[in-house]
């Protein structure tokens, strides 16, 4: 009598499934806030001119955007954290939570870059924080059409130099190994 070769159980969750498509939305909407106030607050300093007093006084530019990627840092940490400590209750079944954390830091990292850019483009702060949340938004409006399967390898490369579009494309990777039991580990990684 033939026995069928041993595999490891199979894993569907049908609310993880539902977190594969809502997952790069929540991370999207989280940060939408700190991207409203902090292209508002460097706007309003540029439109002010303290950058251009505090130079007169000596300082670098070395110092004063340091300032503020330590400023957004620090910010960064606390939203992240506190996503991840609400997804540790019942979501991140699987996988070890290290790396969601460290996956939600970077992309809130890789959102500094962005409002940096974006900043550079107003000079008047009165509507610089709704135009980059909205830039900030219609950003993830790219990963729509690099989704599509006929999308090749290329194409899906360069989207992802958008922030928004590689962590969609991160995110659905995995919630799909959180989905499916196996979970992000350091074994998948290599």
């Amino acid at each position: 009598m033939n026995s069928p070769a041993p595999a490891a159980v199979y894993v569907e969750d049908d609310f993880m499934s539902i977190l594969v498509d809502m997952l790069p939305f929540f991370l999207l909407v989280m940060f939408i806030p700190p991207v409203y106030n902090m292209v508002f607050l460097i706007v309003k300093e540029k439109e002010s001119k303290t950058r251009e007093s505090m130079r007169m006084m000596g300082l670098k530019d070395t110092p004063y955007w340091l300032s503020w990627f330590l400023f957004f840092t620090t910010i960064n940490t606390v939203i992240t954290t506190l996503a991840w400590i609400v997804l540790l209750f019942n979501v991140i079944n699987y996988s070890q939570p290290f790396w969601w954390w460290f996956f939600f830091w970077l992309y809130g990292e890789c959102v500094f870059g962005q409002i940096v850019f974006t900043q550079s483009l107003f000079t008047r702060s009165k509507f610089s924080g709704l135009f980059a949340t909205l830039i900030f938004f219609g950003a993830s409006l790219v990963n729509l059409t690099v989704q599509a399967e006929s999308t090749g390898y290329y194409p899906k490369l360069a989207a992802s130099l958008l922030p928004q579009v590689a962590m969609c494309q991160i995110a659905t990777v995995i919630a799909e190994y959180e989905s499916t039991g196996v979970g992000v580990r350091w074994q998948n990684l290599r």
